[in-house]
């Protein structure tokens, strides 16, 4: 099996309405996604997402014509390309899911993981009021989940660390 192609799609939605990052001072006001096909002579694609992966096509040529699945060659690749242009990582991404696919496997299984299963956490994006964080959190728990990432600005500590007290006082040991 050798690599056919690299396959760049870049899609993007527009959020309306704007969604208010708490890292970000700026709202976003759409979201862009890079998807990474790697295409094999063989009818066996495996897909990544990511960074951008703009001028890549400068570097097919070094993954084209070969074993998709000799990702420890791949990697080098994209390490002396980093050192020199872009980070390609989304294409890493996409090998081990051909790899996976290829072995009929998931990723996590090639890797040496032997779980089926694992809990998901959910993450918060926007900052919100204390109250509007504690009942988010209520919500998020009775919908199952047992972690919750707080996300704060980093520029209103206090109202950051106020939210992560409601949400603590609200969902209490167990989230």
């Amino acid at each position: 099996m050798k690599i056919a192609g690299v396959r760049i799609e870049r899609r993007s939605i527009d959020l309306d309405p704007p969604f208010f990052a708490a890292w970000d001072p700026e709202p976003r006001r759409s979201f862009e996604a890079t998807l990474v096909h790697v295409e094999t002579d063989e009818g066996l694609t495996g897909i990544g997402s990511g960074d951008t992966m703009d001028g890549f096509e400068r570097y097919e040529h070094l993954f084209v014509g070969e074993d998709p699945l000799a990702i420890d060659r791949h990697v080098a690749v994209l390490e002396t390309i980093s050192f020199h242009a872009g980070r390609y990582w989304p294409l890493e991404a996409a090998l081990w899911d051909l790899a996976g696919k290829a072995a009929g496997k998931s990723v996590a299984e090639l890797l040496g993981g032997q779980l089926t299963r694992i809990r998901a956490y959910a993450s918060t994006g926007e900052q919100r009021s204390p109250e509007e964080r504690a009942e988010s959190a209520l919500l998020l728990r009775d919908e199952g989940f047992r972690a919750l990432k707080v996300r704060i600005d980093r520029t209103k500590l206090d109202d950051g660390l106020a939210a992560v007290a409601a949400v603590r006082a609200a969902v209490g040991d167990g989230v």
